[in-house]
C-alpha cells in the first residue's frame, strides 16, 4: 500500500497542477476578452451577402389543430401585444420603463427612470456601452413609430433593475433580499413569441375578435429589435449564462419560421439585423458553454439544442464554415449527454419531475429538428472541419456514424438505443401523472420549459386568482371581475404530445389529447416519418416489468416491526371505502430516479425513495426520503408543496427543501441531508434504498439521521397502512403530524413564485 501511496503523489500534483494551470488561463481568457468588449463592438461583423433569408422546416398548419384553441390564443395575444407577462408568479402585469412593482414579500426596490424614446435612438445614451451604441441606434431606428420598449432588465416582481451596460460575467444575482435574476431572464427567453404567429394565423384565416393579421407579425418584428437595441451581446443580465441564450434563440427561430409557414412577409431591414443577431447567439453560446467534468445539467443542454437550431437555420455560406462544425458539435454532444443525463428507463438524473419535462422537452424538440435537417445540412455532418472550434475543442474529426432509420430509407445520427431512450422518457411522464392531469412535485420546480406552444390554462376571475395565489397580494393591474388565464404548469401533456410527433405510440396520442399542436409540428418536421416503438406488439413498458424483493425480505421486516416496542414505531391508517383500491393495479418503478408509482382506477400513490441527483449533487433534489403523494378518487389527500422561489429569499428556498415540508418521517428539526452547502446543494447522508416493492407492499430505508430510518406502505382493497420506524430511538413527530393539511406554514406552491393563499 505505501508503494502505491507513494508513486499517487506525483500523479496527484499532477492533476492539481492540470487544473490549476486550466483555471488560470481560463481567468486570464476571461480579463483579456472583458477588456476587449468594453472597447470594441460585440455586435458580429456583417454576415455574408448571401444571407438574406433563412432555412425553413415548418409547414401550414391546419385550421382543425389550431381552431380550438382561439379563445386562449386571442386572450394571451391581447397581454403581449400590450406587453403584459405573467411570469414566476408577478401576475399579469405590463412591463415597461419606470413601472412601479409591489414587491416581494415586503421587498421593495424604487421604480427605475422613465425614458423619453425618440425615434433616433437617443434615449439609448448613457445605458449602452459607447462601443456597441452606434449600432444599438441603428436597429432601433427600425422599429415601428409609437411602440413602448420594454424593459428587459427588470424584475419586475420586486423592482430591482440590472444595468445594460454591465458586461456580462460581471452581472451580480441573489445579493440583495427579494431581487430574482430568474424573471429578467423568463422574461427575455420570448416563449410567448410563437403565440403571436398563431395569432397571426387565425386572424388571417378570418377569426373572430382577432386584430389584424400584421400586427401580430410587427409586434414579433418589434419586440426582436427592441430585444437586440437594448442588449448587446456579453452585456447585461440577458447573456449572463448561456441556458437562456439557447432558450431564446429557439423561440425566435420557431416564432419566425412559423410566420413564414402562416404566409408573413418581413422587411428587409429587420431581416439582416435578425439573421446577423442568430448568428451573435449562437457564437455566444460556441465560446460561453455550460461544460464542466463535473454532471452536467438542462443548462448544458440549452446551449447544445440552442446551438444546432442556429446553424440548422442559417443558410450554408463559404464564408461561414464554422456553421458546419457548430451543427456537428451540437449533434454530438447531443448524443453524449442524452446517454449521461437520462438513465436507460427514460427517468433524469437530476431527481426532479419538473426539470425531466424541461430536459425531456429540449432533447425531443433538439432530435426532430436534427431530423428535419436538408440534404445539405446533413451532408455537414460528414464533411465539417473539427479544427474550426478551436484546439481544445471536445469535436471528433468528420464524418459522425450515421445510422439507419427503421421504417425509413433515412439515415441519421442517432443509434437504435437513443431513440429507445427518448422513448421512454415520454413514459415517464405519463406513468407520474395523476388521473386529473398533474405530476407530483418530486424535487425543484421552476416551470421552466423550452418551446410553449400549447400550454394548458384555465380561465378565472382576477378576484378568484387573488384569493388562490397569496403572491397575488395587492395586485391591482387586472380588475376583479376580469378573465385571469391561469397557466397549469403541472400539467405535462405536451412533452408527451411532442413525442407522439415521433413515436407510432397510441397511448402517446390518447394521454396528450385531441390534436395537440406538439405533434403535428414534429410529425411536419421530419416529414411524417414515424419511429417504431421499442415495445413489441403487447408488451408491457419497462417501468412496469420492475418488482424488488422477495416475501422472505417482506416477511423479515414484519417480524422486526413485531418485535419493536410502540414508542419505537408510528403507524397510521388511511381508509377508503368505495371500491376496490387495487382493481386493475398497475406499478412503475424508476429506482435510479428514486420514484415509485401505485396506480389503479382510484389510487395514485408515489414514493420518493433513491439518488439524489446531478451526481450525488443535489442541485434540484429535497429532503424528501421516502415520502410520499396519494390521491384518491380523484383527489389529493397528500402532496409535496413545491419550491416557490430559489434565490430572491434563501430561507424560503430551505422552507421548501426542508424534511418538515414533506411527508416523511423526521426526528425534531433535524435534516436528513444538511442543507448548509448553497442554495443547490443537499449532500448525500441520506443514501435512501428501497427493499421492497410488490402490489401489497413497499419498503424503503434511508440513512439520514445516522441510523436506519424504515417507511412501511401495505396497500389493502380499502386502505393504506403506513408505519415508520427505527430502532433504539424514538421517532420525535408521528406521522399525523406532518400531514400537509397541518403545516401552514409551509403552502403549496403549484409552480415558481405561486404560493398558495
Amino acid at each position: 500500500m505505501g508503494y502505491y501511496v507513494q508513486h499517487a503523489r506525483p500523479l496527484f500534483s499532477l492533476a492539481k497542477l492540470k487544473a490549476s494551470l486550466r483555471y488560470g488561463q481560463r481567468k486570464l481568457a476571461i480579463s483579456h476578452q472583458r477588456r476587449k468588449d468594453l472597447r470594441y463592438p460585440t455586435f458580429s461583423r456583417s454576415l455574408a451577402p448571401s444571407l438574406k433569408e433563412l432555412n425553413r422546416y415548418l409547414h401550414p398548419i391546419p385550421i382543425y389543430i389550431i381552431a380550438p384553441q382561439a379563445s386562449q390564443i386571442f386572450a394571451l395575444a391581447e397581454h403581449y401585444v400590450n406587453h403584459r407577462f405573467d411570469l414566476l408568479g408577478s401576475g399579469w402585469v405590463q412591463v415597461k420603463y419606470g413601472m412601479n412593482c409591489r414587491g416581494l414579500e415586503g421587498h421593495h426596490y424604487e421604480a427605475g427612470p422613465l425614458m423619453p424614446v425618440d425615434r433616433q435612438g437617443r434615449w439609448l445614451e448613457g445605458r449602452i456601452n459607447q462601443a456597441n451604441l452606434e449600432y444599438a441606434k441603428h436597429v432601433w431606428r427600425f422599429v415601428d413609430e409609437g411602440y413602448e420598449p420594454i424593459d428587459w432588465h427588470l424584475d419586475f416582481k420586486s423592482g430591482f433593475r440590472w444595468s445594460e451596460n454591465t458586461w456580462y460575467l460581471d452581472v451580480l444575482h441573489g445579493h440583495k433580499l427579494g431581487l430574482d435574476i430568474k424573471v429578467p431572464w423568463e422574461l427575455s427567453r420570448m416563449q410567448h413569441l410563437p403565440q403571436l404567429a398563431l395569432a397571426y394565423f387565425l386572424a388571417a384565416a378570418g377569426h373572430h375578435r382577432f386584430r389584424r393579421p400584421q400586427t401580430y407579425a410587427r409586434e414579433f418584428r418589434n419586440q426582436v429589435l427592441d430585444f437586440v437595441a437594448n442588449n448587446p451581446p456579453r452585456f447585461g443580465v440577458n447573456w449572463h449564462y448561456s441556458m437562456e441564450v439557447g432558450v431564446r434563440i429557439t423561440n425566435w427561430l420557431v416564432a419566425y419560421d412559423l410566420f413564414r409557414a402562416f404566409g408573413a412577409d418581413f422587411d428587409p431591414e429587420f431581416k439582416k439585423a435578425f439573421i446577423r443577431t442568430i448568428y451573435d447567439h449562437g457564437l455566444h453560446i460556441v465560446n460561453n458553454l455550460e461544460w464542466s467534468e463535473k454532471p452536467r445539467t438542462n443548462h448544458y443542454l440549452a446551449n447544445i439544442a440552442g446551438l444546432l437550431f442556429v446553424a440548422s437555420y442559417l443558410l450554408c455560406t463559404p464564408e461561414l464554415p464554422e456553421l458546419d462544425a457548430w451543427l456537428a458539435f451540437a449533434v454530438q454532444e447531443l448524443l453524449i449527454e442524452v446517454s449521461k443525463q437520462f438513465y436507460d428507463d427514460g427517468a433524469n438524473y437530476e431527481a426532479s419531475a419538473c426539470y425531466h419535462r424541461l430536459s425531456a422537452e429540449i432533447v425531443t424538440y433538439a432530435t426532430a429538428m436534427v431530423l428535419a435537417l436538408s440534404e445539405e445540412k446533413r451532408s455537414a455532418l460528414r464533411t465539417y472541419d473539427h479544427k474550426l472550434l478551436g484546439a481544445h475543442s471536445r469535436l471528433i474529426p468528420a464524418p459522425l456514424i450515421l445510422y439507419p432509420m427503421k421504417g425509413t430509407e433515412r439515415l441519421a445520427p442517432f443509434p437504435r438505443a437513443y431513440f429507445e431512450r427518448l422513448e421512454r422518457m415520454a413514459e415517464f411522464t405519463m406513468h407520474i401523472t395523476k388521473p386529473h392531469g398533474h405530476i407530483p412535485q418530486i424535487g425543484d420546480n421552476d416551470n421552466g420549459r423550452f418551446l410553449k406552444l400549447q400550454s394548458s390554462f384555465h380561465q378565472i376571475t382576477t378576484a378568484e386568482a387573488k384569493a388562490r395565489y397569496a403572491n397575488l397580494n395587492g395586485y391591482s393591474d387586472l380588475s376583479d371581475n376580469a378573465v385571469y388565464w391561469d397557466e397549469d404548469h403541472l400539467d405535462h401533456r405536451d412533452l408527451v404530445a411532442a413525442a407522439g410527433g415521433l413515436f407510432e405510440r397510441e397511448d402517446f396520442a390518447l394521454f396528450a389529447g385531441k390534436d395537440p399542436l406538439e405533434t403535428y409540428l414534429v410529425k411536419a418536421l421530419i416529414r411524417n416519418a414515424r419511429l417504431p416503438s421499442y415495445r413489441r406488439s403487447g408488451e408491457i413498458t419497462a417501468a412496469e416489468k420492475v418488482r424488488i424483493g422477495t416475501e422472505e425480505d417482506l416477511s423479515k421486516i414484519q417480524a422486526r416491526i413485531d418485535s419493536l416496542p410502540q414508542e419505537s414505531l408510528h403507524s397510521m391508517k388511511i381508509s377508503a371505502g368505495g371500491g376496490n383500491l387495487l382493481k386493475d393495479l398497475k406499478l412503475y418503478a424508476y429506482p435510479n430516479f428514486g420514484l415509485y408509482i401505485y396506480r389503479s382506477e382510484r389510487l395514485f400513490l408515489a414514493l420518493r425513495c433513491g439518488p439524489i441527483g446531478q451526481g450525488e449533487n443535489g442541485g434540484h433534489t429535497h429532503n424528501d426520503q421516502l415520502s410520499l403523494e396519494l390521491t384518491i378518487d380523484g383527489k389529493d389527500l397528500i402532496c409535496d408543496p413545491g419550491t416557490y422561489l430559489y434565490t430572491p429569499l434563501p430561507s424560503r428556498r430551505n422552507e421548501y427543501r426542508s424534511v418538515s415540508a414533506h411527508f416523511t418521517p423526521q426526528f425534531s428539526d433535524l435534516e436528513p441531508g444538511s442543507l448548509d452547502h448553497g442554495l443547490f446543494r443537499i449532500s448525500d447522508e441520506v443514501k435512501a434504498v428501497c427493499l421492497y416493492f410488490n402490489e401489497h407492499a413497499f419498503i424503503g430505508v434511508h440513512f439520514g439521521y445516522g441510523k436506519p430510518i424504515y417507511r412501511v406502505v401495505y396497500l389493502s382493497e380499502d386502505a393504506l397502512d403506513i408505519v415508520d420506524f427505527t430502532e433504539g430511538t424514538k421517532l420525535l413527530k408521528p406521522i399525523y403530524e406532518i400531514l400537509p393539511d397541518t403545516v401552514a406554514a409551509i403552502p403549496l406552491s403549484l409552480g415558481y413564485g405561486l404560493r398558495n393563499a
